[in-house]
């Protein structure tokens, strides 16, 4: 009987992280049922709390955890170390356990695993999360068409070319690539796996509680990106539309700012529920929304994107209110019958939504339509199985 593959993942987002845990770890633990056995690299901002305790855990299930302290942060240098440290680290782990494929998770990575691969061999899967360089842009932190981003594209290029396997959060980040021009001959292999949902945490209140006071949610960090004034003005709107509504917001940013734009909105406070909770329990907060808030301001960046959350909302049969513009959500959301799209963050997008919302809870079917979409399009199951498939084509194992 062959061996397993050892498989070399590399994240540059730290261990305690929430996405590491549902868009890293719970793939593991599901990938390592097919046949593969995994070490996973994680950059750290600042050292893990109980370290030792977390990797004797993951060893438990079969995960080797090692880390390095990022140093990025402070200019383009900095990553440009963090990724000549990565590789450092990457070949020593090489020795040690003889890789067969990195699995390399947004673009550093990807970076490490194009150099690692030119030296040793050894092919990568590109898991792009998004157009990273472009993300740098779209927060202020790079110049578009400046020296820096002409030459992080260069590299972005190369690390395209060299992948073996490509795989995009959306439909339309593939074809946004393919818009690039970035190949020569034909593309590598690729597919679309989508930030998936552990659909046995995630599931429907039995109960269909919507009624005179509708309890609008939202799930994740409320920095500028996520248009915090946006979903506040959406409630503020929405309280005249149904006088008894609330508001729920399951988040770690600091809640001094938020209580600010509530005031600047006049949104009463006893209306609005600020909550920070482990991961654990927002499943359950989850199934007491009436009716979820995804909203993100648009850019180029945010065409290879899927909000975590969305998911998250449909598994519990939450309807979802977002707006255009991001990966494929104008495709899933197109039929209204999970949900609706705001053309815009004007008045009358506003009304048209809270007329969306009031039909849809007056239907019986909506949570079953919103699980369906989840299964269909966000299951944790079939994402993996599709990883797995991923591996095997790059191995020449695939049948």
């Amino acid at each position: 009987m062959a061996a397993a593959p050892d498989v070399l993942y590399v994240s540059y987002n730290g261990i305690a992280e929430p996405l590491v845990e549902s868009q890293v770890l719970a793939y593991l633990r599901k990938l390592a049922g097919y046949g593969f056995r995994f070490t996973l690299l994680t950059f750290e901002r600042r050292p893990p709390a109980d370290a030792d305790a977390l990797r004797r855990r993951l060893a438990d299930e079969g995960i080797r955890w090692h880390w390095l302290r990022s140093v990025s942060g402070f200019g383009p240098l900095t990553s440009l170390l963090d990724v000549a440290r990565g590789l450092s680290r990457v070949r020593q782990l090489h020795r040690q356990q003889g890789f067969s494929l990195v699995h390399a998770r947004s673009f550093l990575p990807a970076l490490i695993a194009q150099r690692f691969k030119r030296r040793h061999g050894v092919p990568y899967l590109n898991d792009l999360r998004g157009f990273w360089i472009d993300e740098k842009v779209y927060r202020g932190r790079l110049r578009e068409n400046g020296a820096v981003y002409r030459i992080a594209k260069r590299l972005e290029t190369q690390v395209l070319r060299d992948s073996d396997y490509i795989v995009s959060l959306s439909e339309r980040g593939l074809r946004t690539l393919d818009s690039w021009g970035a190949w020569r001959g034909e593309p590598p292999p690729s597919a679309t796996i989508p930030t998936c949902v552990d659909l046995d945490r995630f599931v429907p209140d039995a109960a269909d509680t919507t009624g005179a006071a509708p309890v609008f949610g939202y799930v994740g960090s409320l920095s500028e990106e996520y248009l915090p004034e946006e979903i506040f003005a959406w409630f503020a709107a929405a309280l005249v539309a149904f006088p008894a509504a609330r508001l729920h917001l399951v988040t770690r940013s600091e809640p001094a700012p938020l209580q600010a734009a509530l005031a600047r909105h006049r949104i009463p406070a006893e209306r609005v529920r600020l909550l920070a909770l482990p991961p654990a329990r927002v499943p359950a907060e989850i199934r007491q929304f009436d009716a979820a808030l995804s909203f993100i301001r648009p850019h180029l960046a945010k065409f290879a994107s899927c909000p975590t959350k969305v998911g998250e909302y449909l598994a519990c049969g939450v309807p979802v209110v977002s707006n255009r513009d991001i990966g494929d959500l104008d495709t899933l959301l197109a039929d209204g019958a999970a949900g609706c799209l705001v053309d815009d963050f004007g008045d009358a997008a506003r009304a048209r939504s809270f007329e969306q919302l009031a039909a849809l809870w007056r239907d019986p079917q909506l949570k079953t339509r919103c699980r369906a979409l989840a299964e269909r399009h966000f299951s944790l199951a079939r994402g993996s199985e599709r990883y797995a498939l991923a591996y095997r084509r790059i191995l020449g194992t695939a049948p």
